[in-house]
């Protein structure tokens, strides 16, 4: 007893110490010096929290793995005889009964690996669809090029920033201007280990959101047979987040929802699983993975808030075990740089004036959030009959499916308010990815109800997923089409690439994007260094004799905005000789390369 007291006296100081800390820093340090903090020590403690993750991933595995190999032995050993006794019977020798023997082996092969053929069968397929069927191609400018830099950056200058002036000679990458993003650095980071793995190509990106959304597609299957043990409701689930339009839309981007929507599902499976078994590695697994979860996306937080919903409502004594609170103290130690990052970012303008979240915007919102799942424009309304009977669900887990209503509600409601959260602004419908999950959990469910309805007979639910892929056939043309939205700036990423081939590897260019030009390999500054600081632009052309260019690109077409402004000073206060030029509409694109007037008029 006076064990446990000391034990329960420890967890108690170190929960004042780490809140005590983060009270310090906040109010002893401004926010600029908390940002250049975070820009170095975000990336290890990302790495830890992983790592911890990891290896709490593979006891789980082993462990696992002994107890099952413990009872196949002892099946094996009970049966020995008997199988000894009977091979001759079981194992004819004739030709004929060796073809028997073979066509009965492969029907009990599948006959007895259903459960998990069909569920492999079906991220093959999602992972195909995505692939394949979606185009591999930016949606979000620029954002997914600084989203990249930054995990290049982690990668290889251990740095939690975006670069405005990067250098690379003869494959050195250096740094040298780096600026903290306001986006949180979860996404970046997973970026990152992919380039230190494989280096630094955007296509590896592109990559790996199609194998976080194949991931996220297994989660959903997982979570539904954890509530209900039943086989065809997780199956229909993982089928139908497979198959929502933008979810396959935007899992072949560089965009950062298809990770939070994973990350958030995995931190609601660990504790789903936690509840139904009390089994302390399950809780272990949810502490850890909820602070990854977190740094997705600025609203991924809600994720947290959803855990203690679930907890209060479904097991509320668990807030009085020992091992919560000290497993727990993981979670807070892990989330304490990002309470720092929300701290330092708050205030940040976002690219707005005004008030970022507002009643105001409500009824606005709702009008366009609510029908996306009703008009069956560009989102099957199947999939919301589905869900919407999945929120009928019986009495033996009628709780469940309320918490994961609550799911849907919190990632659905927070962007009412929101000023940029209607669907209807083409990169903004990527806001609705955070509902697709648990609309699929909860679509499982649905099906499971139908199937109830027809007496489980197989053919009521080969007859659901029939209906549920015929309807969906009419959004393949939409999933294959890039459209028109931000077609200026897809324009400028395109030439901009075919503009750096023609320029010498060793050269620098002033640009608005850096990123993107830093992540092909190309040494880029920004462009405003033209007229802020014309003596480093000397400084570079005696470093680049002869090639150093400026871009003329997207930001420089813009009507009514300062950097059109910028783009033509720089212009007027350099000798420009084009490169390079693309028109696509009005807008021109360019590379020039520049010189000073005064070294122009020397030369003639």
């Amino acid at each position: 007893m006076i064990d446990r007291g000391i034990k329960g006296i420890f967890i108690l100081i170190l929960y004042l110490f780490l809140l005590g800390g983060a009270v310090y820093i906040i109010d002893y340090y401004p926010k600029p010096a908390i940002e250049g903090a975070l820009m170095i020590w975000m990336p290890w403690t990302l790495r830890l929290n992983l790592l911890l993750l990891l290896a709490g991933l593979l006891c789980w595995w082993l462990n696992g793995r002994d107890a099952n190999g413990r009872e196949e032995a002892a099946s094996r050993s009970s049966n020995n005889l008997e199988g000894t006794n009977n091979r001759s019977k079981d194992f004819p020798t004739n030709n004929h009964g060796k073809d028997l023997v073979s066509r009965n082996r492969i029907r009990d092969f599948f006959t007895n690996n259903r459960r998990w053929l069909i569920p492999a069968l079906i991220l093959v397929a999602a992972f195909s669809a995505v692939y394949f069927l979606s185009p591999q191609i930016h949606r979000l400018f620029y954002d997914e090029d600084i989203y990249t830099n930054i995990g290049q950056n982690i990668a290889y200058l251990n740095r939690a920033a975006m670069c405005n002036y990067g250098i690379f000679d003869y494959g050195d990458y250096q740094g040298n201007w780096m600026e903290y993003n306001k986006d949180p650095n979860g996404w970046p980071f997973l970026v990152s280990l992919v380039f230190q793995a494989f280096g630094v190509n955007e296509a590896y990106v592109f990559l790996l959101n199609n194998l976080i959304f194949t991931g996220s597609v297994f989660i959903v299957y997982l979570i539904v047979r954890r509530l209900t043990d039943r086989f065809f409701p997780a199956l229909l689930g993982a089928l139908v987040y497979a198959i929502i339009p933008h979810n396959l839309i935007w899992s072949n981007t560089a965009a950062a929802e298809p990770a939070a929507a994973f990350f958030g599902g995995l931190t609601a499976l660990f504790l789903i699983s936690y509840l139904r078994s009390q089994k302390e590695i399950h809780f272990y697994l949810f502490a850890l993975t909820l602070p990854l979860a977190c740094q997705m996306r600025p609203e991924s937080g809600l994720i947290a808030i959803w855990a203690a919903i679930a907890i209060l409502v479904l097991s509320p004594k668990t807030l009085l075990k020992r091992h919560v609170w000290a497993m727990g103290s993981l979670t807070v130690l892990f989330l304490m740089p990002h309470v720092f990052h929300l701290y330092a970012m708050s205030g940040h303008s976002w690219g707005a004036e005004g008030a970022k979240f507002s009643t105001d915007f409500f009824l606005s919102n709702l009008r366009v959030n609510g029908p996306y799942y009703l008009n069956n424009e560009q989102f099957p309304v199947m999939i919301t009959i589905l869900t919407l009977t999945g929120c009928l669900v019986g009495k033996g887990i009628r709780r469940w499916m309320a918490v994961i209503l609550a799911w849907l509600v919190l990632f659905w409601g927070i962007f009412l308010f929101f000023y940029a959260g209607s669907y209807r602004f083409g990169t903004d419908v990527r806001f609705a990815l955070m509902t697709f999950m648990p609309m699929s959990i909860l679509a499982g469910l649905g099906g499971g109800i139908f199937m109830e309805w027809f007496a489980k007979k197989r053919y009521a639910g080969a007859l659901i997923v029939l209906v549920l892929l015929f309807s969906w056939l009419s959004f393949l043309p939409m999933i294959r089409t890039v459209g028109q939205e931000a077609w200026a700036a897809r324009f400028d990423h395109r030439y901009a690439r075919e503009f750096v081939k023609k320029i010498p590897n060793r050269s620098i260019v002033l640009t608005h994007n850096p990123s993107m030009f830093l992540l092909w390999g190309q040494s880029a500054i920004q462009s405003h260094v033209g007229l802020k600081d014309p003596e480093l632009v000397r400084q570079l052309m005696d470093r680049y004799p002869g090639n150093v260019y400026f871009h003329f690109n997207f930001w420089c077409n813009t009507e009514r905005d300062p950097n059109r402004k910028l783009c033509e000073d720089v212009m007027a206060a350099y000798s420009m000789e084009e490169i390079a030029a693309a028109q696509e509409q009005h807008y021109h694109y360019g590379l020039y390369r520049m010189r000073t007037k005064k070294n122009v008029n020397a030369e003639r």
